[in-house]
């Protein structure tokens, strides 16, 4: 069985590097989602879905918990498939003015969603049958430091980028851009800051 949960973990910070790129990259720079009043409910499901890993790393991988932590655990990961559903059928609205999402884009997503999936299942295919038991005791073992270090810091950045998706929602703090930070430190030497033509 610890052969599945390398592979969950493995699996679980795969998904967290792509999760980054999109995120990062198309949703905050490329496309300033948080911007977009049509993009606002999509956002607003992308924040609902990183405050969920918090319990959800936590149950799942901080250690090994079985009964009634356990089957809290599997409530969680509903929830973020939930979510996760949700956002795919708001993508058509969302992003309809920017012509849908882009071949890159929906790479990502797929590929998230299959490292995601596949973590969760080799997490718990990991379990032995007594651990759904809500008799179990909540918990089994440990899965060592190295597994508490990584469901920590999937917790910490996911918490991180729940916090950062709800200021967002905030229009001063989402209006704030490269070309307002070097006006107000008095920067001119990044592209960024350069006045517009």
């Amino acid at each position: 069985m610890e052969h599945l949960v390398i592979l969950g973990f493995v699996f679980l910070n795969l998904f967290m590097i792509v999760g980054a790129v999109d995120m990062f990259y198309f949703h905050f720079w490329k496309y300033k989602l948080h911007t977009r009043p049509e993009s606002r409910y999509e956002h607003k499901l992308h924040m609902t879905f990183a405050f969920l890993m918090v319990p959800v790393a936590f149950l799942l991988y901080f250690q090994n918990f079985g009964g009634y932590a356990l089957w809290a655990g599997v409530f969680f990961v509903a929830a973020t498939l939930v979510t996760e559903m949700l956002d795919v059928f708001s993508e058509g609205d969302s992003r309809a003015s920017l012509g849908g999402l882009t071949t890159g884009e929906y790479s990502l997503h797929v590929a998230a969603t299959i490292l995601k999936v596949a973590s969760f299942a080799f997490i718990f295919a990991a379990k032995p049958a007594e651990a759904w038991s809500v008799a179990s005791p909540a918990l089994l073992g440990s899965y060592g430091y190295m597994g508490e270090m990584i469901a920590i810091k999937v917790m910490g950045g996911s918490l991180l980028i729940g916090v950062l998706h709800a200021a967002l929602l905030n229009s001063r703090i989402a209006s704030v851009n490269c070309r307002t930070v070097c006006d107000v430190v008095g920067c001119k030497r990044f592209s960024c800051c350069a006045p517009a033509a």
